[in-house]
């Protein structure tokens, strides 16, 4: 499936909007923990080959504080770019455009993060 931040030089015909939200904290935070243990496989050969960083300690263990590293984040975003990408299937489209993106931060020690993902599912002519 085609996933566009822009536009495509292509007809189509656009079916609607979809949205997909993740979080590390509370409720959503199981959402997490489950989406992780089910894109496993895609995440641990996304490692090998360096398309995400591999888990380590980042400077808020230093000073004895949980942060949220770069690590959590591109495994977040990957997750909810297939799942959005789940939603524009279940809609009969063939790609999304104009994918965005809103990552809010806990500012309380950086901790916990939102992110929310949405775009415009279109079928294609």
């Amino acid at each position: 499936m085609i996933v566009t931040t822009g536009d495509l030089k292509q007809d189509y015909e656009i079916i609607g909007p979809i949205y997909f939200q993740l979080s590390n904290k509370g409720t959503f935070s199981s959402q997490l923990g489950k989406l992780i243990k089910q894109y496993k496989t895609e995440i641990e050969g996304m490692r090998k080959e360096g398309q995400i960083g591999k888990a380590h300690l980042d400077w808020g263990a230093l000073y004895g504080q949980f942060s949220v590293g770069q690590t959590q984040f591109e495994t977040a975003f990957f997750i909810a770019v297939q799942e959005l990408k789940k939603r524009a299937e279940l809609l009969g489209a063939d790609a999304i455009i104009c994918m965005r993106q809103d990552i809010d931060m806990d500012t309380t020690g950086f901790q916990y993060f939102y992110l929310q993902m949405y775009g415009t599912a279109v079928k294609l002519n």
